[in-house]
């Protein structure tokens, strides 16, 4: 995938850890059937400076790699300004179709190196 996107990283963790702010943060537990519904929030201060690299854009991926394995949605204007943790993988500027993507992401192919793959620990994770 590497060749066929603009970028492929992973959020950042806020120091203040309040959940109050203007900015919607988004985690792995946020993401249901497709669809993201972010509860907390974090400061655009923080938004703008150390979690600059993990700030969302409109048409990013995202694709759960730590705890619940395998979650995926994409973002959509109406959740913007957000931004995401290290459990998500953000995928940006890809050459397929949005909706061919998040199906190959959700797909038995993906599942299967999954449950082959993770990183045992704490909580599972893909590198």
């Amino acid at each position: 995938m590497g060749e066929y996107t603009k970028l492929i990283t992973k959020g950042t963790t806020p120091k203040d850890k309040t959940g109050i702010g203007d900015v919607n943060f988004v985690k792995v537990e946020n993401i249901t059937n497709g669809k993201i519904y972010p509860v907390n929030k974090v400061k655009q201060k923080e938004h703008d400076s150390y979690l600059k690299r993990s700030r969302l854009e409109e048409k990013d991926i995202l694709f759960s790699i730590a705890g619940t394995l395998g979650r995926t949605a994409i973002v959509t204007k109406s959740i913007l300004p957000a931004n995401t943790n290290q459990a998500l993988a953000i995928i940006r500027g890809y050459d397929f179709d949005t909706d061919f993507l998040i199906t190959s992401l959700s797909g038995n192919v993906v599942k299967e190196y999954i449950r082959r793959n993770p990183t045992v620990g704490a909580q599972p994770n893909l590198s």
